[in-house]
């Protein structure tokens, strides 16, 4: 096995025999699958909440509304509609708000290939800012988005461990070198719609630890009601060895499990809708998470993520060669001083420049 350049977008396993196997050490779990949402019983007072800050308006009050600018929705396009257990969900964002992610990523990965065993281990931290820039009539943002930091511990038998503190370090170690000059410049504009659409657009190359993290789920059309699911289906072209192109369906189920104290988790799994081969599931790993998200009702955005791939695959190459991938990933904008995902011990901010 050959080392590691953590920061590209794959591990990549030389090996005798049917293909390369490419993993990502650094990379942030995008939630691209399917989504189910169950509703659980509702307080009166966490419902009207709920119903009043999930609006892309910004809220039912009408004078409120037309003061701000905002569009009133009609009686027959109400969030209620005619059915009054019934909620429409939409995101809000507002013009000159800045969102700091601060992100916590651990990988522990055991290869036995032809009888030797590989083990990798892999840390890092991120703080990640989305500033919106733009919020047009319909609710839309448009934000601007850079990494402010990144402290990075790579490790893998046979090697010397790899270090870089962004805050601290001025050298970049070559397996890091994606990293030049993209920490603490706007990376990408990207527009966020209030039912989750997003649209991207890069401003220089970047991969790897400094992607962004996806920070809003894809919502339903219509209103939903306690009890009620949805999914966010994908297809992934998967090359072959033979050249040709085999189509993976995969799907993020969603789940409103609770709202409590003005929080609203939301569970989440992404699962294969295509039978995979041992080969294939390796390869296409990292899609497979499961983890949480918590929506603050109060700012009408996700504030907190937690995500986990814990997978163990036998036969990808030889009958009994296999692959143990334990991935967690967790996100957090809440600023509370009490975080710990928030406020560890080490600050990010003010990184040293890159040379």
């Amino acid at each position: 096995m050959k080392r590691i350049n953590s920061m590209t977008t794959a591990f990549i396993f030389q090996w005798k025999g049917p293909p390369k196997i490419a993993l990502n050490p650094f990379v942030v779990i995008h939630y691209t699958t399917e989504p189910s949402v169950f509703l659980t019983p509702l307080q009166p007072m966490d419902r009207r909440r709920f119903l009043f800050l999930l609006l892309a308006t910004a809220g039912c009050r009408r004078g409120e509304l037309q003061q701000q600018g905002n569009p009133v929705m009609d009686e027959e396009n109400s969030i209620l509609g005619s059915d009054p257990n019934k909620i429409l969900l939409r995101y809000r964002f507002h013009k000159g708000e800045e969102l700091r992610w601060n992100v916590q990523h651990t990988l522990k990965m055991k290869n036995i290939i032809g009888g030797i065993e590989e083990n990798i281990e892999t840390r890092s931290r991120s703080a990640k800012i989305w500033k919106t820039l733009d919020v047009d009539a319909q609710g839309a943002a448009t934000f601007e988005y850079h990494v402010e930091g990144i402290d990075m511990h790579q490790a893998q038998t046979g090697y010397d461990d790899v270090v870089y503190n962004s805050r601290r370090d001025t050298i970049i170690p070559p397996e890091f070198t994606n990293l030049e000059g993209k920490i603490g410049v706007p990376l990408a504009h990207i527009k966020i719609e209030p039912q989750g659409k997003t649209t991207k657009k890069p401003l220089r190359e970047y991969d790897g630890r400094i992607s962004e993290n996806r920070i809003v789920i894809p919502l339903p059309d219509e209103p939903v009601s306690i009890g009620s699911s949805w999914s966010e289906p994908k297809q992934i072209d998967l090359p072959q060895p033979n050249q040709t192109v085999k189509k993976i369906k995969i799907r993020t189920e969603f789940s409103l499990e609770q709202i409590n104290s003005g929080l609203a988790t939301v569970k989440f799994a992404t699962v294969p809708l295509t039978p995979l081969t041992p080969q294939e599931e390796t390869q296409l790993i990292e899609n497979f998470s499961l983890g949480t998200m918590e929506l603050d009702l109060d700012a009408g955005h996700f504030i907190r993520q937690q995500a986990t791939i814990d997978k163990f695959v036998v036969g990808f190459q030889g009958a009994s060669d296999s692959i143990r991938y334990l991935c967690r990933m967790t996100e957090c904008c809440c600023g509370r001083r009490a975080c710990e995902i928030c406020n560890p011990e080490g600050s990010l901010e003010s990184p040293a420049p890159s040379h």
